[in-house]
């Protein structure tokens, strides 16, 4: 395999086009596109072009929307400076370090307002611990992003789900040419999703190349907006990247400038490291060190998350893809990029194995019935088979389920086939020798099941763990890629899409125990393992309270997950309405990590790996039927242009 460390990649969307012509020429069974769009909600005020951000009434204002509506917030006034709070119980002495949580803490700008939940700009929320004592602070990421459309009073930068309102200082031909840039010249940076550290440099991440540094004492920006491509040759890449005990980190980004087409990439960041007395940091170490063909040329597979076990990652490749095609129109045509996603509940969701020694792509292919999953728990081997713990749901449609005017809706109920549960997933290795249509699953107290066909291809069904509406799963870090018991998350009020409950379950069995109080919400519950841990569960859960009533009030919450009883909250006084948030890191010394071995220093170097990534693959620019031809190497998979069958 060849390093590509410090590689560069060219502009997306070359890459695009480059794709998109060299599909020009193939054949293809021709599918009704009928792609999965916004629900039909009554427009306020004046009517917008498809996906443009939309006209607030002319009386609204940052926070208009009433404190119960909390993904509709908008924080007016920045908690800067640290500030104390009141306590009840007691903060364990050994508990020091800070909690970073990132989500959305400003839907509107002027009359315009973002149409998704996952357009908001990024606001910063910290917990500094110390000595028992707890103070909090806030503050918007300083992205270019966010400098622009406050300038602008009016949201300038397109998003996920919202397309920048025309400058209505523009001429009609200069908005005319401005279709005609290309992606990626006035990308976002707003870095909305979690955070994440590269030794000691804290970094607001989202779902592009585009990262923000920020400093962790005053959460300001520190620099410019740091570019992944000019690292390393991808165009995309996760907020959930993976941490061995040696600092080393991994992630998941997509690549479209390959020499077999598209790819998803294992990214591998190096702990810093000082030559001759010049320290070479994480980004400028950063190689790829595994990488995964896309099925469908041009219909990659979204991903929020991947699996890690000791041995193994584990990355879900389901049918809930990016129309490359929708991707790069859309951009010209001057609608959101949530347009060019489509759901194809017909096709099979696979799990594609990799090994971590030498980046070799297994050349089993496992099947399962289509499903979506933002969230891996956990993964870990036991007996000659992949355990795979995620949250997942039924149906794709859930993209659309969070478009704000549904969480302004006070009718609005998310479907039950959109909401996620806890569910396994047991995938035997080694199946080479295995005997056909017998079930491969050997591991007690467990209904999944893995039949290997004549085709090669293993079929798996997973269990549901517990029927609950469960997600945002978060383990004692320890146990990451080992045997484990407990997974904490939240549960989900459809109604809202509200996180309603804290969540601790035990995956062995599927009990619960579930902490609520009448009035508050929680957010994803942080497990920081106590320094001498001797239990998996031995240690303090960290939670976030906001109030259904009161825009200003913010509190953190302690606790002990043994007895999954609260020992200490400290409530905060915020100086503007505090906003709900996605994801966030504890970031602390107490945690001991001698109890794991460390990875990534006894590997072999790039250029003493396999040339091949995996089994080659032929590819197409569509998801087919999923057939699995046999060849003499294993199972070959037909690759088209797009995916055979229904959107929804």
């Amino acid at each position: 395999m060849v390093k590509l460390a410090g590689r560069r990649t060219s502009p997306l969307w070359l890459h695009l086009i480059n794709i998109y012509s060299a599909s020009k020429g193939q054949t293809t069974t021709p599918v009704p596109s009928v792609t999965m769009g916004p629900h039909n909600q009554e427009k306020p005020v004046e009517k917008t072009a498809e996906g443009a951000a939309e006209l607030a009434p002319a009386s609204a204002s940052a926070s208009s929307p009433p404190p119960s509506l909390v993904w509709l917030r908008s924080c007016e006034k920045e908690t800067v400076t640290p500030v104390e709070g009141k306590q009840s119980g007691r903060v364990p002495k050994w508990l020091s370090g800070r909690l970073t949580r990132n989500g959305p803490g400003r839907v509107q700008y002027g009359k315009t307002r973002f149409n998704h939940l996952f357009d908001g700009s990024s606001y910063l929320h910290q917990f500094n611990i110390a000595s028992g004592k707890v103070t909090y602070q806030s503050r918007y990421l300083q992205s270019d992003t966010y400098k622009r459309n406050t300038e602008a009073d009016r949201i300038v930068v397109s998003e996920f789900g919202t397309v920048a309102y025309p400058d209505p200082c523009k001429t009609i031909l200069q908005r005319f040419m401005s279709k005609f840039e290309p992606p990626g010249k006035n990308a976002s940076d707003n870095c909305v999703v979690s955070v994440m550290h590269l030794g000691d440099e804290m970094y607001a991440l989202t779902e592009t190349p585009h990262l923000r540094r920020v400093d962790p004492a005053t959460l300001e920006c520190v620099g410019d907006r740091t570019k992944l491509e000019e690292y390393i040759a991808v165009n995309q890449a996760t907020a959930h990247p993976h941490v061995d005990p040696d600092g080393t980190v991994y992630n998941m980004g997509n690549s479209f400038s390959g020499k077999k087409g598209p790819t998803y990439n294992i990214i591998k960041f190096p702990p810093a490291k000082e030559v001759d007395g010049e320290v070479i940091s994480s980004l400028e170490q950063a190689e790829i060190v595994a990488s995964v063909p896309c099925q469908w040329r041009m219909y990659p597979s979204y991903y929020h998350s991947f699996g890690m076990s000791d041995e193994y990652f584990i990355f879900v490749e389901q049918p809930f893809v990016f129309s490359l095609r929708k991707f790069l129109f859309n951009h010209f045509l001057g609608k959101p990029y949530l347009g060019a996603i489509e759901w194809y509940p017909d096709q099979k969701t696979k799990f594609r194995v990799v090994k971590r020694e030498t980046g070799e792509v297994l050349k089993t292919a496992y099947t399962a019935d289509a499903f979506l999953t933002f969230h891996h728990t956990n993964a870990y081997e036991k007996d000659g088979q992949l355990v795979v713990d995620l949250a997942a749901m039924d149906d794709g449609q859930v993209i659309h389920q969070v478009m704000l005017n549904n969480l302004a809706d006070p009718e609005f109920e998310s479907p039950p086939a959109t909401m996620p549960t806890h569910r396994r997933f047991v995938l035997p290795l080694n199946v080479e020798d295995s005997a056909v249509d017998s079930n491969l699953v050997t591991l007690p107290g467990t209904k999944c099941t893995a039949f290997k066909r004549q085709s090669g291809e293993v079929e798996v069904q997973g269990e549901v763990i517990a029927d609950q509406y469960f997600d945002l799963p978060r383990i004692n870090y320890r146990y990451n890629g080992k045997e484990y018991k407990y997974a904490y998350g939240v549960e989900i009020n459809p109604k809202g899409t509200e996180f309603a409950k804290l969540v601790k379950m035990n995956v062995n069995t599927g009990e619960t125990k579930t902490w609520h109080e009448e009035g508050k919400l929680v957010s994803e519950p942080v497990f920081v393992a106590a320094p001498d841990a001797t239990k998996e569960d031995q240690g303090a859960v960290l939670s976030t309270l906001l109030s259904k009533e009161d825009p200003t009030f913010v509190a953190l919450l302690v606790l002990d997950p043994a007895k999954w009883t609260e020992i200490a909250r400290v409530v905060f006084k915020a100086q503007g309405t505090v906003t709900p948030t996605f994801h966030g890191q504890f970031a602390g010394t107490n945690e001991k990590w001698t109890d794991r071995p460390s990875r990534g220093t006894d590997r072999p170097s790039r250029d003493d790996r396999p040339a091949e990534d995996g089994p080659i693959e032929q590819r197409t620019d569509r998801p087919s039927s999923g057939r699995i031809d046999r060849a003499e190497d294993g199972p070959t998979e037909q690759w088209m242009d797009r995916p055979r069958g229904r959107t929804k």
